[in-house]
């Protein structure tokens, strides 16, 4: 079988290489996945950790506040 001058190793100067990995997740992208019981708590512990930042940018806590105003006017009308 003849060779073609064209497919001489030696003359190809370039090469392609590619490689892509999955990120890790919990879930999936999949509509339709069901998630493991094993990575129940991950998720939990992603969701606590969403919750803590949004509270460590609170600058004010509405709900405490209205707790402290509700107990010191019951204070008020006990004297």
């Amino acid at each position: 079988m003849a060779k073609s001058p064209n497919m001489n190793p030696a003359n190809n100067n370039w090469s392609v290489s590619a490689s892509w990995t999955q990120p890790y997740l919990p879930t999936s992208y999949n509509p339709f996945y069901e998630p493991s019981p094993k990575h129940v708590v991950t998720e939990e512990l992603i969701r606590i950790a969403a919750v803590d930042s949004i509270v460590d940018e609170m600058l004010t806590y509405p709900d405490a506040e209205r707790i402290i105003k509700q107990v010191m006017n019951l204070g008020d009308k006990d004297a």
